[in-house]
């Protein structure tokens, strides 16, 4: 690439003590995972437990948490947490005596609430930034882990998380998820596709509410060919497809709907799929991103977000895999 990177390590108080010469740095970022290892000799051994790594300006980094010696190869691997598997080792969880912790306001600025419950507002910070991007009583996953949590409200506006190390701080920025689909697809001839279009998904939900037999709350929902749910339907006879969705306990018709909305957007997006891994030349993509690929003999296009990156950096060089869908 022409790019090198110095891996800079830290003690426990966040003072550099040096830069890694010789080693060999494996990170994986988004989908599950959030962790990393990092090998080198014997005679290069520096770090410690709850020291840190880190490449500035970029989300490359994360904390020891073991340390592993293998006196055969001659070699240590320090072991621990990303950035964001630091994230995803805390817990998201409402206030007492409500039923969900629910998040609004200019994205940023929501960051730093959330960081500031989950006690990590001292080494990690939100951006001063204004995002552009607002969230409108996001309702959040009940006990959902900090960094699943994070990505899925900005996702819910059209965001994506954003995480680099600056000046000794791990900053977290709410900028918009990019949509590479409409101007580079990937060609199946060039990567390994899996690809499965799924034509029916439930196109016509029947909410159910409160109430018994004539009484009960009834509200129908249809979706129309390109996704778009309302009250009118346009899909009918052997194209319509039929699902109950049922909830004695929402508090209020939008409540209800919202559940019928969200059981028909799960059908669609399960209907199609796309999995797929590829290697870039240059750090373009994030975590939530949209590609999208074609492939030749049936037509089917798709899209889906980057769901993981796998890093690898050894001696300053760096090559990336991104995994896309399952």
């Amino acid at each position: 690439m022409g790019v090198t990177y110095d891996l800079v390590y830290a003690n426990e108080d966040m003072e550099d003590l040096g830069v890694l010469v010789r080693y060999a740095l494996d990170l994986a970022i988004g989908a599950d995972e959030n962790d990393f290892e990092l090998v080198v000799d014997m005679s290069s051994h520096v770090c410690r437990e709850g020291y840190y790594i880190y490449i500035e300006g970029t989300e490359y980094g994360g904390i020891v948490d073991a340390i592993r010696v293998r006196t055969a190869e001659k070699d240590i691997t320090y072991k621990g947490r990303t950035w964001q598997g630091i994230l995803g080792s805390k817990v998201l969880e409402p206030d007492a005596g409500e039923d969900y912790l629910v998040i609004s306001g200019e994205a940023n600025l929501a960051i730093g609430k959330l960081l500031e419950r989950i006690g990590l507002s001292g080494l990690f910070v939100a951006s001063r930034e204004d995002s552009g991007l607002g969230i409108n009583n996001y309702r959040m996953n009940r006990y959902i882990d900090g960094y699943t949590g994070l990505v899925k409200m900005l996702a819910s506006a059209g965001g994506k998380l954003k995480i680099s190390f600056q000046n000794r701080k791990v900053v977290l920025e709410a900028v918009p998820g990019m949509d590479y689909s409409q101007d580079e697809q990937f060609d199946s001839d060039l990567v390994e596709l899996d690809l499965e279009k799924g034509y029916h998904p439930v196109n016509h939900v029947i909410c159910l509410g409160k109430g018994d037999l004539a009484g009960r709350e009834v509200v129908h929902l249809y979706a129309d060919r390109e996704g778009g749910i309302g009250k009118g339907q346009q899909l009918v006879g052997l194209e319509e497809v039929t699902a109950v969705y049922e909830n004695v306990n929402a508090e209020s018709m939008e409540e209800l709907e919202q559940g019928g909305i969200s059981l028909m957007e799960e059908s669609r997006a399960a209907a199609s799929r796309m999995s797929m891994s590829f290697n870039s030349d240059d750090d373009v993509y994030d975590v939530g991103d949209t590609v999208g690929a074609v492939e030749h003999v049936t037509g089917i296009m798709a899209t889906e977000r980057i769901s993981k990156k796998i890093v690898g950096i050894s001696n300053g060089n760096i090559n990336i895999e991104y995994k896309v869908g399952e």
